[in-house]
């Protein structure tokens, strides 16, 4: 295991619930890219990341949750970010346009322009940003990226791909369902876009109560309840590290759900 003390510190966004998603989907493999602006590193007087550096990745309590290492730095003006770049940032943008919009209005955003020391600061095409991208080294913190992951897997729109929720099935993946009939990975990506939350404008997840535990290195036990259209419902999910070269090699998620049962709440059982 890395000295992972030593790193200096990797933060995406600032801390709140735009950092909670972005770490989540580092943690679950969605997120490789970010782009920041150049003015940044100049405000501060920061040198530009390098290839081959590696850095601790913080979460909004500013607790470092994995290991990332730096791939690829370019710095190029806005109107130069391509698609393949928006879409490896990982947030769901599937067009530059709309990746750009979401972009302005958090650099418009009265924290980054505090941060700038500008109340006025805009971007336009010519504005120089650092392209950068990066790779998982090391999960620090198993529990938060499984949580990470059942929370991404209850996303409408990752339930609705197959490739999305495919990232996030263990190869030797099965489910219990609420029937009681035993799933397999390909029979559950087969039917899940068909399944009763598995359309992108889909029922969305009321999520409660999640906990987890590491039960021996490379697995962790969640257990938490949900509620989607007046259902309640108990689950249970095993997660395991996925191994160390599967990642580079087919693009899976570093920690992976291994078994999942879901189990129907009647109604007035506490």
């Amino acid at each position: 295991m890395s000295d992972h003390l030593d790193l200096p510190p990797y933060e995406l966004g600032f801390p709140g619930p735009l950092r909670d998603r972005l770490v989540a989907a580092v943690l679950t493999g969605a997120k490789t890219a970010t782009t920041g602006l150049l003015a940044e590193y100049e405000r501060e007087g920061e040198p530009l990341p390098a290839a081959g550096t590696r850095s601790a990745l913080l979460d909004s309590a500013g607790r470092p949750v994995a290991v990332v290492e730096v791939t690829r730095v370019r710095v190029v003006p806005l109107a130069d970010v391509d698609l393949r770049h928006a879409v490896d940032e990982g947030e769901g943008h599937r067009t530059v346009a709309q990746w750009r919009r979401a972009h302005e209005a958090f650099w418009h955003g009265d924290a980054m322009r505090a941060a700038l020391g500008d109340p006025g600061f805009t971007v336009d095409d010519t504005t120089p940003v650092v392209a950068e991208r990066f790779r998982v080294v090391e999960v620090l913190d198993p529990v938060a990226a499984a949580v990470a992951g059942e929370l991404r897997l209850l996303e409408p729109a990752v339930r609705a791909s197959r490739e999305q929720a495919g990232r996030l099935l263990d190869p030797e993946f099965t489910e219990v369902g609420r029937s009681g009939r035993r799933w397999t990975r390909d029979e559950m990506l087969a039917a899940l876009p068909e399944m009763d939350g598995g359309a992108a404008d889909g029922p969305v997840y009321e999520v409660s109560g999640m906990a987890g535990v590491v039960l021996a290195p490379g697995v962790v036990h969640l257990t938490y309840e949900t509620v989607a259209d007046g259902r309640r419902t108990r689950r249970s999910s095993l997660w395991r590290a996925a191994a160390p070269d599967a990642a580079p090699r087919d693009g899976a998620a570093p920690w992976r759900l291994y078994h999942h049962q879901g189990t129907p709440v009647p109604e007035g059982v506490a």
